[in-house]
């Protein structure tokens, strides 16, 4: 809009913008952060709907969001999503088998210093290869 910044040029700070989408606008609180990584800075821009969240329950609800998108990338990477049950004790044990799969995945993967899952299961068939098959239950790239 003329007389307005764009976003990505906004400098790091709370903001209300009103976004429109067809004939329908709704206010949004938007925090910009600065974060240092090893690249330079980059900026990260959490926005919600909820006018009355603070910049910490923000940083909260999109760390969680944020949780919840890295534990879909993990299933996937292990190839657990693909799965039909027909019977509630199959989807019982299923699922207990599986929150004990994924979070001793993920720890290994910290402990090990790597940086995803994928690179786990990488690490896992060069250097513990297994018994012929073992592997193929995981999707590897």
């Amino acid at each position: 809009m003329e007389g307005h910044l764009p976003v990505g040029d906004l400098p790091p700070g709370l903001y209300y913008a009103d976004l429109t989408l067809g004939n329908r606008v709704t206010t949004v609180k938007l925090l910009v952060q600065e974060h240092k990584r090893d690249s330079g800075t980059h900026s990260r821009y959490l926005y919600t709907t909820d006018l009355s969240l603070s910049e910490e329950e923000i940083e909260e609800a999109w760390r969680m969001r944020w949780e919840i998108e890295e534990l879909h990338r993990d299933v996937k990477a292990l190839g657990l999503e693909d799965s039909s049950f027909w019977r509630r004790e199959r989807l019982r044990g299923y699922l207990t088998i599986f929150t004990i799969v994924t979070n001793v995945v993920r720890e290994l993967v910290e402990e090990l210093n790597l940086r995803s899952v994928e690179a786990f299961l990488r690490f896992v068939e060069r250097h513990l290869g297994g018994p012929p098959g073992l592997m193929k239950i995981f999707k590897l790239p």
